[in-house]
Order: structure tokens, then C-alpha cells, then sequence
């Protein structure tokens, strides 16, 4: 992949993330309550889906363009 390809793939995992519930509930957990119990959704990785991870990868719709 080159360099443009890379950032555009970040640029939609970073939307993704920020989307989503434990971004957030990190942040909480450490800078907030500091309480370092964070409630993650679903609370363990093997409850992620491979649907779920295909979902951060999906195409977003508007496209990151460079000038």
C-alpha cells in the first residue's frame, strides 16, 4: 500500500473509534473517574465479531481527500 492509501485507512479507523462506545470509556476510566475499571462493550475480546472488526474497515462514505 502507498503512503496515501495507509492514511486513508486510518483516517476511517480513526472515525470509527471515535464513533464508538469505548474510545470514550477509556478516556473515562483514566482521565475522568480514574477508577481504572473501564466497562468496555462487549467486555471481552472474544466476544468481538468478525462482523464488528469488518465494520471499522468498511468503506465510511466521504472519502479523505489530499490537496
Amino acid at each position: 500500500m502507498d503512503f496515501d492509501t495507509i492514511i486513508r485507512r486510518e483516517y476511517v479507523l480513526a472515525c470509527r473509534f471515535l464513533a464508538g462506545h469505548d474510545f470514550y470509556e477509556g478516556i473515562r476510566t483514566v482521565v475522568v473517574d480514574k477508577d481504572k475499571a473501564p466497562r468496555w462493550q462487549p467486555d471481552c475480546l472474544a466476544l468481538v465479531s468478525d462482523a464488528a472488526v469488518a465494520e471499522y474497515f468498511a468503506p465510511q462514505g466521504k472519502e479523505l481527500t489530499f490537496s
